[in-house]
């Protein structure tokens, strides 16, 4: 698991699969992890100098179905 941008770019560049922190709690609703995800992604907005953009946030509830 990767978040930042030029270890990212490195991993892409080497081939080596990505996921971020989003893409990690997709995962685990789809595995029945977690029981929902925004809650989780709004605690990171709150308490950390997490960013998403509202089309992204919106996309992630739209692929664990929770619009």
């Amino acid at each position: 698991m990767i978040d930042e941008r030029r270890g990212r770019a490195a991993a892409d560049r080497l081939g080596i699969k990505i996921t971020g922190l989003l893409g990690l709690l997709v995962e685990a609703k789809q595995k029945n992890l977690i029981t929902a995800v925004q809650p989780l992604m709004d605690a990171l907005i709150a308490t950390s100098e997490f960013r998403v953009s509202s089309a992204l946030y919106n996309h992630i509830l739209s692929m664990v179905n929770e619009t």
